[in-house]
């Protein structure tokens, strides 16, 4: 049976993927693997967080977040916009 935490993180890790996908789309990264090296995840671990093995850190999701702008409120499920809005 599942915890609290295991479907909060399920829940961030496919946040997490679909922000590569979002990134790869605006031409922000080229391949996974820049995305991986900015947030110090091993290109292999990538899988098996696909495959449910294995969760974002919080410290990777905190650079991904610093990296690209990202909301950390999106990621969690509190924000609709992907990206921080930028301070005028």
């Amino acid at each position: 049976m599942l915890n609290d935490l295991d479907v909060a993180s399920m829940f961030t890790d496919k946040k997490m993927l679909e922000l590569i996908g979002i990134l790869k789309g605006s031409g922000k990264i080229r391949f996974e693997k820049e995305f991986c090296n900015a947030i110090g995840l091993k290109q292999q671990n990538l899988s098996r967080v696909r495959k449910g093995e294995r969760h974002f850190t919080p410290e990777q999701i905190r650079l991904a977040c610093k990296e690209y702008g990202v909301d950390a409120n999106w990621i969690v499920g509190e924000e609709e916009n992907t990206f921080r809005k930028k301070k005028v």
